[in-house]
């Protein structure tokens, strides 16, 4: 069976990640995923949690960031059969037709995320509908978009109408952020706190609400810590991801692990994130093939050759 793995930030794998050079970093990631049992993964290439999730690049004169991605290029050319990565577009660019034109033709730039935040008022711009630009070049360009909306997923459901052949993926389950284990909540993610595990709960039922649009996925990613009350392997988990798959089908759910953030919030390992479901006896293997590689394939548009 096929393991993919539907996000890493895979550059912050290592202690000293800021510092170390990057093949010594993959080098590091290939080892790792061997000893888990990983194929391959989608690298979401980040820097730091910052005041405004400002991802790395340049800086244009209207406040744009045009971002780059020194580790996922060099990832994907050292391992153009273990690695892909997602792009971020700013929805202010200036130019994104052409951005979005040339993202599939990026070797191993298969999709794109959006990661707004309320304090520098992207939630607002997309609740107002000023993603319309950048949700338009999408589409005609068919890059599919991660959407981080903790708690907010709703928001995506008028453009998921507005542009019904562009693939939206909800990320981590839709819900809102958990109180962590381990260290403080960084204040991009404080904004989006969902409390209590019964309030996450709710929000999820929710979610399954927008699975009447077809051109909307789900990540499940993050269960463990936001949706379980109990140790590995998580049985509690199960009953909730039923319900999902009777929403969505299990062809629109994709399994990740966002392992660095796992790590150093919650204290899992990255085979914990993986084994409670592909150890499962309540799963299929039918099912286990899809959700564990099958169907970020599917949304992506990703064939098995590439």
């Amino acid at each position: 069976m096929e393991i993919i793995d539907a996000q890493v930030h895979m550059n912050q794998l290592v202690p000293n990640w800021k510092s170390a050079p990057l093949d010594d970093v993959i080098a590091t990631g290939i080892q790792a995923m061997d000893a888990v049992g990983v194929d391959k993964v989608l690298i979401g290439e980040a820097h730091g949690f910052t005041p405004k999730m400002l991802p790395m690049g340049e800086e244009l004169p209207n406040g744009a960031v045009r971002t780059t991605y020194p580790f996922s290029e060099r990832a994907v050319e050292l391992h153009p059969d273990r690695f892909v990565y997602h792009i971020r577009v700013d929805s202010r660019d200036p130019e994104l037709d052409r951005i979005l034109s040339e993202a599939r033709s990026r070797p191993g730039a298969l999709c794109m995320r959006i990661v707004p935040v309320p304090q520098t008022g992207e939630v607002a711009r997309l609740e107002q509908g000023d993603y319309d630009a950048l949700f338009t070049a999408a589409e005609r360009h068919r890059v599919p978009v991660f959407a981080w909306v903790p708690g907010r997923a709703q928001l995506l459901e008028p453009y998921a109408r507005k542009y019904p052949k562009l693939q939206f993926i909800v990320d981590h389950c839709g819900v809102g952020v958990a109180p962590i284990r381990v260290g403080q909540l960084p204040v991009t993610m404080a904004t989006s706190l969902t409390r209590t595990l019964p309030e996450r709960v709710a929000e999820l039922e929710r979610v399954c609400d927008l699975a009447q649009y077809p051109n909307i996925a789900i990540k499940w990613c993050h269960a463990p810590g936001l949706l379980s009350d109990e140790d590995y392997p998580y049985r509690d988990l199960m009953p909730l991801l039923r319900k999902v798959i009777a929403a969505f089908g299990v062809e629109r759910i994709m399994w990740a692990s966002d392992y660095t953030v796992a790590r150093d919030q919650n204290g899992n390992s990255w085979a914990q994130c993986l084994y409670y479901i592909l150890d499962s006896d309540e799963l299929s293997d039918t099912e286990k093939e899809w959700l564990l590689g099958g169907s970020v394939r599917r949304a992506l548009n990703w064939p098995a050759s590439a």
